[in-house]
């Protein structure tokens, strides 16, 4: 006897009912507007009591942590602390930083951590100690040039205050690989001139040593200290994978220097200075925006370094092309060079070049008028100037409503976006590329996009 099995819209219709739920649920509930939790309205219950005693909500200015109210664990015992950002601005020490524990199904006031100053710059939740609690790291705002550096334990009982100081800059790092979190604060104290201070915790959170920044990092073109010495301070690593701070300044009229820190031996040190200069001139950088970074992705910081590019037939001083060398450093401050770019500011991208060009390289531009047709091309040039390059290369950045038919014009490919092989009118960009026959440079369509990428705008943004 043959089993009458549902069709094919009965099955539908019976696994939709199933999954949604909507068989089960009246029309009223359906439209109801969601209801926010419990454990919401204990809180919201405190932050309105806060509220109703004077207090606006002030959250941090900087940082990833941006919000007026927190959530973090912060004494290890699996549930979320809440922490609130207010100001009270009638009171002696109007910035307020409160942290509700929850109770059952409510939540109480556990502490109040107060703050003199305008505003609470930025906050850190980090593990400085060897204990399960967290540790809140706070920059307090006294003026728009003068800021508070704070570290407070949050233990079970009560939070302690365990260091203090004014700073420049600070970056939280674990430098010394032991699992926890060490503090580097670049201060200029009284007197005295700009160098980075290590904090430890070793039974109690205090500054173990101390290393200079190069002279040319703090010293002005003008001979007077800088006040706004830094540009960035990057985490990072060094070629035996050895953690180090990576920090930045201006150099001269219009270069940066950058002074690599690492810990040595328990103590912090400026790895790439040369005690005989004062500086790290291993790192100055001149004629480029590239900043440093991981470029290969490898997991170690390149840092760049710009070296002139000898122009065919170009008998003054100026220079128009740069090639870029990036270089690793190790903990002893050597360098060792990965490879070599040519970077387009102009255009927004990079090449990564082979080695056998790099000796043998002659570049030119050839943008059409109108700015929508935008050419560099490699040639082979052997440095005699009767004899002229061989182009062997074209890269065109192309807008304009005529763009995707001028990516496949001739012989050229498309580098990027790789969207645009097949729906070109949604890039209003198109990167491509051409081989030109005056020499065989060795490498294939694929080998080109390999090679090619687009700077991206973060690079340039501390």
């Amino acid at each position: 006897m043959k089993k009458r099995t549902a069709g094919p819209w009965g099955l539908a219709l019976l696994l939709c009912l199933l999954l949604t739920g909507c068989f089960f649920r009246t029309v009223d509930e359906l439209y109801a507007i969601p209801q926010p939790s419990k454990d919401y309205e204990a809180l919201q219950a405190r932050l309105s009591e806060v509220v109703a005693q004077g207090g606006e909500y002030a959250a941090p200015l900087t940082g990833e942590m941006i919000q007026s109210v927190q959530l973090q664990d912060l004494d290890g015992d699996g549930r979320q602390e809440a922490i609130a950002f207010f100001r009270m601005s009638s009171e002696e020490k109007p910035l307020k930083i409160y942290i509700f524990r929850q109770v059952g199904e409510e939540y109480k006031t556990f502490a109040v951590i107060e703050g003199a100053g305008a505003a609470i710059n930025c906050v850190d939740y980090v593990q400085l100690d060897d204990e399960p609690f967290k540790e809140v790291v706070v920059s307090w705002q006294m003026t728009a040039q003068v800021h508070s550096l704070a570290a407070y334990s949050v233990g079970p009982e009560q939070v302690e205050e365990l260091m203090r100081t004014d700073y420049d800059s600070y970056k939280l790092f674990d430098l010394d690989q032991d699992n926890q979190q060490e503090l580097v604060v670049f201060r200029t104290a009284a007197g005295s001139v700009p160098q980075a201070e290590f904090y430890d915790f070793d039974g109690v959170l205090s500054r173990t040593s101390a290393a200079p920044l190069s002279v040319g990092a703090y010293v002005g073109a003008d001979g007077t200290i800088k006040n706004d010495y830094l540009t960035a301070v990057q985490a990072g690593y060094l070629t035996d994978r050895t953690p180090a701070l990576f920090a930045t300044s201006s150099y001269g009229e219009t270069g940066s220097i950058t002074d690599i820190f690492a810990v040595r031996n328990g103590e912090l040190k400026n790895v790439t200075l040369d005690k005989e200069t004062g500086e790290s001139g291993e790192t100055v950088c001149y004629y480029s925006q590239a900043s440093l970074r991981d470029i290969n992705g490898d997991g170690v910081m390149e840092l760049p370094q710009p070296v002139p590019l000898v122009d065919y037939r170009v008998t003054t001083d100026t220079v128009n092309f740069w090639l870029i060398h990036w270089r690793q450093f190790d903990i002893e401050g050597n360098a060792a060079q990965v490879f070599t770019t040519y970077h387009n500011d102009r255009d927004g991208w990079y090449f990564i070049l082979p080695d056998e060009w790099d000796s043998s390289l002659s570049l030119s531009r050839s943008d059409l008028p109108g700015g929508g047709e935008r050419a560099v091309t490699f040639s082979y040039w052997s440095g005699d100037p009767t004899t002229e390059p061989l182009p062997f290369l074209t890269i065109y950045k192309l807008t304009g409503t005529n763009r995707a038919a001028r990516a496949r014009s001739g012989e050229r490919f498309i580098l990027y976006p790789m969207s645009a092989l097949d729906h070109p009118d949604e890039a209003a960009t198109i990167y491509a590329a051409e081989f030109r026959e005056g020499w065989d440079c060795g490498l294939t369509e694929e080998q080109i996009r390999e090679r090619f990428a687009i700077i991206r705008t973060d690079w340039y943004g501390y």
